[in-house]
C-alpha cells in the first residue's frame, strides 16, 4: 500500500495562508542533497551507505539525504523488505540509472561514493538564490500529514521557472542486505528509504522567482498505515525546471518543522565571511557590540581550531585558515549568532 496524495492547496503571495515564519529572507549558502541509488542485493551498497553515514554525521543539516532502492537486484525474496516504489523506478528512469551504488548531489550527475565529500564541499561553497522551508503535522483523527512549504528569493531564480519537490522517506528499517565486505546482513539499518513523492516527479511549478518573492505552498497526504509515524522524515528542495538543486531541508514528519528567522535575530553580532569558498584567509564582520569579545572557528563536532581576539572599534576580523583542512566549519562569537565558512585550498 502507498500513500495517497489528497490535496495540493497553493497560497498566492495575495491571498497568503499565513505570515512567513519557515524561511530566512537573508542570502543563504547552499545545502547538499544526496540521492543515492540503493538495492537490498547489492552486495557493494553497504560500503556506498557507510560513506553517506559518515558524511552526515560530519555535514550534519546542511546534508538532506534520499535512498532510492530500483533495479532487478532491489527484488525481494521471502521475507526480505520490499523498498521498490513507482516513484523510485521513475528517478532511476530519468537520470538513467544503470547500476547501483550511485549518487547525485543536488542533481549535478551520478558518481560514485568516491566523489561524493568533493561533491559537498563545492556546493556548501555557493550561495542560493532561494532559501526553502518546512513544516510538517500529523492528524491523527484523519490519519493525514500535511506539508506547508515556504521559498524566499533573495536573488532572480537563475533560469526564471523552479520546482518544489517533497519527498518522504523512512528512517531506520531494519531488514536483509547483502554484504560482500562483511557478511550478508539479515537485519541491516536501512537509512532514509524513500517511500513516496508527494509532489509529481517533475516538481510543483514555481514562476514567481524575482528577487522579493515569496511563496507558499501546502500539502496533504494520508499515511500508510504500516510506516511508522516516528521514524518518518519530510525532505522538501528547490531545483531549477529539470535541473540542479538550490536548497534542500528536511523535518521530521510528526510536528518538524523549519525556523525563519529576521537579520536582526539570525545574524546577531556576526556578519558573512568573505570570499566563498576561503582559502588562506578570510574576512569576518562583526556588530559593534562583540568589540573586544573573541572569535571562535569551530569543526563540526564544535572544537575550536581557530580563535582571535577582536580588539576594540574594529569591524572586520582577519582570520586566517591556511592550516585548516579543507572542509565546513561554524564561527561566531560568544551569545552571537553561529554561521558557516567553507575552507577550500
Amino acid at each position: 500500500m502507498t500513500a495517497r496524495l489528497l490535496l495540493i492547496s497553493v497560497f498566492a503571495l495575495s491571498t497568503l495562508a499565513h505570515a512567513q515564519d519557515l524561511v530566512s529572507t537573508q542570502p543563504e549558502p547552499r545545502t547538499a542533497l544526496l540521492e543515492k541509488f540503493t538495492a537490498i542485493h547489492c552486495g557493494n551498497c553497504p560500503a556506498a551507505s557507510a560513506v553517506s553515514n559518515q558524511l552526515a554525521s560530519q555535514y550534519g543539516e546542511d546534508l538532506v539525504r534520499i535512498n532510492i532502492h530500483g533495479g532487478s537486484l532491489a527484488t525481494p525474496s521471502g521475507s526480505q523488505p520490499d523498498f521498490r516504489t513507482t516513484d523510485g523506478e521513475a528517478l532511476w528512469d530519468q537520470f538513467n540509472v544503470q547500476f547501483q551504488p550511485q549518487g547525485m548531489i543536488d542533481r549535478q550527475g551520478l558518481q560514485g561514493a568516491s566523489g561524493w565529500n568533493s561533491s559537498i564541499t563545492g556546493v556548501l561553497g555557493e550561495f542560493s538564490p532561494v532559501n526553502i522551508g518546512a513544516r510538517s503535522t500529523f492528524d491523527a483523527g484523519s490519519n493525514t500529514i500535511t506539508v506547508d512549504v515556504e521559498l524566499y528569493y533573495t536573488d532572480d531564480g537563475p533560469v526564471g521557472d523552479d520546482r518544489i519537490h517533497v519527498a518522504l522517506t523512512q528512517d531506520h528499517i531494519i531488514g536483509w542486505q547483502t554484504d560482500y565486505v562483511n557478511g550478508n546482513q539479515p537485519s541491516y539499518d536501512h537509512r532514509n528509504v524513500l517511500r513516496e513523492l508527494i509532489t509529481p516527479l517533475a516538481g510543483d511549478p514555481v514562476t514567481a522567482t524575482n528577487v522579493g518573492d515569496l511563496v507558499q505552498r501546502s500539502y496533504s497526504f494520508s499515511l500508510d498505515p504500516s510506516w511508522t509515524l516516528d521514524d518518518l522524515i519530510i525532505v522538501a528542495f528547490v531545483s531549477e525546471a529539470g535541473g540542479i538543486v538550490h536548497q534542500a531541508r528536511s523535518v521530521s514528519a510528526n510536528g518538524g518543522a523549519t525556523v525563519g528567522m529576521e537579520e536582526s535575530d539570525r545574524y546577531l553580532g556576526v556578519g558573512d565571511a568573505f570570499p566563498v569558498p576561503a582559502n588562506e584567509q578570510v574576512t569576518i564582520g562583526l556588530a559593534p557590540e562583540f568589540s573586544g569579545s573573541v572569535l571562535y572557528v569551530r569543526d563540526l563536532r564544535g572544537r575550536a581550531v581557530v580563535q582571535v581576539p577582536v580588539a576594540a572599534n574594529v569591524a572586520l576580523v582577519n582570520v586566517s585558515t591556511h592550516d585548516l583542512a579543507a572542509g565546513v566549519y561554524t564561527y561566531g562569537t560568544p551569545g552571537g549568532a553561529v554561521k558557516r565558512i567553507v575552507v577550500a585550498h
